[in-house]
């Protein structure tokens, strides 16, 4: 038996990624439109490859070509859960020019950048890291919309995971230990489960009603 690269990371991506399946269906059993269903299907895959990639990229892979290759698909997969996670808000919350406005717009970032991983255009990672939250912020034009449409504390909980997601970068670009038994790398994907649980429960709550 293989021995698991780095724990840590391994473990606190693994468990959300089986979460992902039972909360997808979840979801699938509250919706009731077809946007609903397609939003929930985009939502739980990309959250699902999110944490199964990363888990994969962290776990087996033990010489340099196939980390090199894992990470490119670990990095890749940030830009997909971020476009999957706008993909209930931008379907559900808006109408409209808006709404197709913001899908697109998300999904075209999401998808070039994964363009520019895989082709190794895109490897500071500083400018990385700000796309990721230049992309989060999109919605920031749009909550004035958004409250005339959702609770407050349907906007809290969107906004602290996305507090979460923005928090942890700190953690990703300090890439180092922490401690005897911690690297800041770990505690980024402490966040990004925060953040990950944050966004289900205002999708779950909210917008699959």
């Amino acid at each position: 038996m293989r021995i698991i690269r780095e724990p840590v990371n391994f473990y606190t991506h693994v468990i959300p990624a089986i979460l992902a399946i039972p909360g997808t269906f979840l979801l699938l059993m509250r919706a009731n439109t077809q946007s609903q269903y397609t939003a929930a299907w985009i939502y739980g895959i990309c959250t699902f490859v999110l944490f199964g990639i990363s888990s994969t990229y962290h776990s087996y892979p033990v010489t340099q070509k196939e980390i090199r290759f894992w990470q490119k698909f670990d990095h890749c997969c940030i830009y997909l859960m971020i476009a999957g996670s706008y993909t209930p808000t931008a379907l559900l919350v808006f109408d409209g020019y808006i709404k197709w406005s913001l899908f697109a717009m998300i999904w075209v970032i999401a998808i070039a950048g994964c363009v520019l991983k895989i082709f190794n255009r895109l490897k500071n990672t500083a400018l990385s890291l700000t796309i990721y939250i230049a992309m989060g912020a999109l919605i920031v034009p749009l909550l004035s919309e958004m409250s005339e449409k959702l609770p407050f504390s349907a906007i809290g909980l969107m906004l602290l995971g996305g507090l979460f997601y923005a928090g942890g970068t700190f953690f990703y670009y300090k890439d180092k230990v922490m401690g005897k038994l911690l690297h800041s790398h770990e505690i980024w994907h402490l966040f990004v489960v925060a953040g990950a649980v944050s966004h289900y429960v205002y999708n779950y709550f909210y917008l699959f009603v």
